[in-house]
Protein backbone atom coordinates (compact mmCIF):
# COMPACT_ATOMS: atom_id res chain seq x y z
CA UNK A 1 0.00 0.00 0.00
CA UNK A 2 1.18 3.54 -0.64
CA UNK A 3 2.03 5.56 2.48
CA UNK A 4 -0.96 7.07 4.28
CA UNK A 5 -3.43 4.69 2.59
CA UNK A 6 -6.42 3.85 4.74
CA UNK A 7 -6.07 0.43 6.39
CA UNK A 8 -9.26 -0.85 4.81
CA UNK A 9 -7.51 -0.78 1.41
CA UNK A 10 -5.34 -3.69 2.60
CA UNK A 11 -8.45 -5.84 2.94
CA UNK A 12 -9.57 -5.45 -0.67
CA UNK A 13 -9.33 -8.82 -2.45
CA UNK A 14 -7.25 -10.33 0.36
CA UNK A 15 -7.51 -14.06 1.05
CA UNK A 16 -6.01 -14.10 4.54
CA UNK A 17 -5.79 -11.75 7.50
CA UNK A 18 -3.44 -12.48 10.38
CA UNK A 19 -3.87 -9.91 13.14
CA UNK A 20 -2.12 -9.92 16.48
CA UNK A 21 -2.60 -6.31 17.46
CA UNK A 22 -4.63 -4.76 20.25
CA UNK A 23 -7.61 -6.31 22.00
CA UNK A 24 -10.98 -5.59 20.45
CA UNK A 25 -13.69 -5.83 19.64
CA UNK A 26 -14.09 -3.56 16.61
CA UNK A 27 -10.37 -3.05 16.01
CA UNK A 28 -11.08 -4.78 12.71
CA UNK A 29 -14.36 -3.67 11.20
CA UNK A 30 -16.92 -6.01 9.65
CA UNK A 31 -16.95 -3.76 6.60
CA UNK A 32 -13.23 -4.42 6.06
CA UNK A 33 -13.72 -8.20 6.21
CA UNK A 34 -16.53 -7.89 3.65
CA UNK A 35 -13.96 -6.41 1.20
CA UNK A 36 -11.90 -9.61 1.34
CA UNK A 37 -12.22 -12.37 -1.24
CA UNK A 38 -14.93 -15.01 -0.94
CA UNK A 39 -14.13 -17.68 1.68
CA UNK A 40 -11.45 -15.56 3.35
CA UNK A 41 -9.46 -16.76 6.36
CA UNK A 42 -9.25 -14.48 9.42
CA UNK A 43 -6.89 -14.95 12.35
CA UNK A 44 -7.87 -12.39 15.00
CA UNK A 45 -5.38 -13.29 17.71
CA UNK A 46 -5.44 -10.42 20.23
CA UNK A 47 -6.18 -11.46 23.81
CA UNK A 48 -8.27 -11.40 25.87
CA UNK A 49 -10.67 -10.08 23.21
CA UNK A 50 -10.00 -10.67 19.50
CA UNK A 51 -9.83 -7.71 17.14
CA UNK A 52 -13.20 -8.84 15.74
CA UNK A 53 -15.62 -11.37 17.17
CA UNK A 54 -15.52 -14.63 15.18
CA UNK A 55 -19.28 -14.58 14.51
CA UNK A 56 -18.99 -11.04 13.13
CA UNK A 57 -16.10 -12.02 10.84
CA UNK A 58 -18.14 -15.01 9.61
CA UNK A 59 -21.20 -12.86 9.06
CA UNK A 60 -19.04 -10.45 7.04
CA UNK A 61 -17.93 -13.29 4.73
CA UNK A 62 -14.96 -15.05 6.33
CA UNK A 63 -15.09 -18.83 5.92
CA UNK A 64 -12.51 -19.77 8.57
CA UNK A 65 -11.90 -17.75 11.71
CA UNK A 66 -9.32 -18.40 14.42
CA UNK A 67 -8.65 -16.54 17.65
CA UNK A 68 -6.36 -16.92 20.64
CA UNK A 69 -9.25 -17.98 22.87
CA UNK A 70 -10.23 -21.46 23.96
CA UNK A 71 -13.94 -20.64 24.07
CA UNK A 72 -14.04 -20.23 20.28
CA UNK A 73 -13.14 -22.82 17.64
CA UNK A 74 -9.63 -22.78 16.16
CA UNK A 75 -7.64 -21.51 19.11
CA UNK A 76 -4.19 -20.45 17.97
CA UNK A 77 -2.01 -20.63 21.06
CA UNK A 78 1.73 -20.98 21.55
CA UNK A 79 1.01 -23.56 24.27
CA UNK A 80 0.17 -25.97 21.46
CA UNK A 81 3.80 -25.76 20.32
CA UNK A 82 6.23 -24.90 23.09
CA UNK A 83 5.94 -27.84 25.50
CA UNK A 84 6.45 -30.35 22.70
CA UNK A 85 9.25 -28.42 21.03
CA UNK A 86 11.11 -28.25 24.33
CA UNK A 87 10.43 -31.95 24.99
CA UNK A 88 12.01 -32.89 21.65
CA UNK A 89 14.95 -30.51 22.09
CA UNK A 90 15.68 -31.67 25.64
CA UNK A 91 15.37 -35.35 24.82
CA UNK A 92 18.13 -35.16 22.17
CA UNK A 93 20.07 -32.50 24.07
CA UNK A 94 19.98 -30.17 21.08
CA UNK A 95 22.35 -27.19 21.06
CA UNK A 96 19.76 -24.85 19.56
CA UNK A 97 16.27 -24.58 18.16
CA UNK A 98 16.38 -23.89 14.44
CA UNK A 99 13.73 -22.47 12.15
CA UNK A 100 13.58 -25.89 10.50
CA UNK A 101 12.78 -27.50 13.84
CA UNK A 102 9.94 -25.04 14.39
CA UNK A 103 8.67 -25.73 10.86
CA UNK A 104 8.81 -29.49 11.55
CA UNK A 105 6.63 -28.85 14.61
CA UNK A 106 4.14 -26.87 12.53
CA UNK A 107 3.91 -29.60 9.90
CA UNK A 108 3.33 -32.25 12.57
CA UNK A 109 0.54 -30.17 14.11
CA UNK A 110 -1.02 -29.76 10.67
CA UNK A 111 -0.77 -33.52 9.95
CA UNK A 112 -2.46 -34.29 13.26
CA UNK A 113 -5.35 -31.94 12.44
CA UNK A 114 -5.64 -33.35 8.91
CA UNK A 115 -5.83 -36.89 10.25
CA UNK A 116 -8.61 -35.86 12.65
CA UNK A 117 -10.51 -34.23 9.79
CA UNK A 118 -10.21 -30.57 8.88
CA UNK A 119 -13.38 -28.49 9.08
CA UNK A 120 -14.12 -24.79 9.21
CA UNK A 121 -14.24 -25.04 13.00
CA UNK A 122 -11.22 -27.37 13.33
CA UNK A 123 -8.00 -26.31 11.60
CA UNK A 124 -5.61 -27.03 14.51
CA UNK A 125 -5.73 -29.49 17.39
CA UNK A 126 -7.03 -28.29 20.71
CA UNK A 127 -4.67 -28.13 23.65
CA UNK A 128 -6.67 -30.94 25.27
CA UNK A 129 -5.62 -33.32 22.47
CA UNK A 130 -2.45 -34.31 24.30
CA UNK A 131 -1.58 -36.97 21.70
CA UNK A 132 -0.25 -34.24 19.42
CA UNK A 133 2.52 -33.30 21.86
CA UNK A 134 4.61 -36.51 21.60
CA UNK A 135 4.31 -36.35 17.82
CA UNK A 136 5.59 -32.78 17.74
CA UNK A 137 8.41 -33.70 20.14
CA UNK A 138 9.39 -36.58 17.84
CA UNK A 139 9.34 -34.40 14.73
CA UNK A 140 11.50 -31.76 16.43
CA UNK A 141 13.94 -34.31 17.86
CA UNK A 142 14.42 -35.99 14.48
CA UNK A 143 14.96 -32.64 12.75
CA UNK A 144 17.58 -31.71 15.37
CA UNK A 145 19.36 -35.01 14.67
CA UNK A 146 19.16 -34.45 10.89
CA UNK A 147 20.61 -30.95 11.25
CA UNK A 148 23.48 -32.07 13.48
CA UNK A 149 22.27 -30.09 16.51
CA UNK A 150 21.53 -33.13 18.67
CA UNK A 151 24.02 -34.54 21.14
CA UNK A 152 21.97 -37.75 21.27
CA UNK A 153 20.43 -39.53 18.30
CA UNK A 154 16.96 -40.98 18.05
CA UNK A 155 14.38 -42.02 15.52
CA UNK A 156 10.86 -40.68 15.19
CA UNK A 157 9.47 -43.93 16.58
CA UNK A 158 11.85 -43.96 19.57
CA UNK A 159 11.15 -40.32 20.45
CA UNK A 160 7.41 -40.78 19.98
CA UNK A 161 7.47 -43.64 22.48
CA UNK A 162 9.75 -41.76 24.91
CA UNK A 163 7.74 -38.52 24.81
CA UNK A 164 4.45 -40.41 25.11
CA UNK A 165 5.69 -42.23 28.23
CA UNK A 166 6.93 -38.98 29.83
CA UNK A 167 3.71 -37.11 29.06
CA UNK A 168 1.48 -39.97 30.23
CA UNK A 169 3.46 -40.22 33.48
CA UNK A 170 3.07 -36.48 34.07
CA UNK A 171 -0.65 -36.67 33.37
CA UNK A 172 -1.00 -39.63 35.76
CA UNK A 173 0.89 -37.77 38.51
CA UNK A 174 -1.36 -34.73 38.10
CA UNK A 175 -4.44 -36.92 38.17
CA UNK A 176 -3.25 -38.56 41.42
CA UNK A 177 -2.45 -35.20 43.03
CA UNK A 178 -5.92 -33.93 42.14
CA UNK A 179 -7.62 -37.13 43.36
CA UNK A 180 -5.84 -36.87 46.72
CA UNK A 181 -6.80 -33.18 46.94
CA UNK A 182 -3.17 -32.15 47.35
CA UNK A 183 -3.94 -29.27 45.03
CA UNK A 184 -7.27 -27.86 44.00
CA UNK A 185 -8.45 -28.44 40.44
CA UNK A 186 -8.38 -24.99 38.84
CA UNK A 187 -11.32 -25.99 36.62
CA UNK A 188 -13.59 -26.95 39.51
CA UNK A 189 -15.96 -24.41 40.92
Amino acid sequence: LPPNSPIEKAFENADVLIAASIPGPNVIKKEWISKMNKDAIVFALANPVPEIWPYEAKKAGAKIVATGRSDFPNQINNSLVFPAVFRGVLDVRAKTISDEMAIAAAYEIARFAEEKGLREDYIVPTMEEWEVYPRVAAAVAVKAVEQGFARKTTTYKEELQNATEIILLSRKKLETILEKNLIKDPLSK
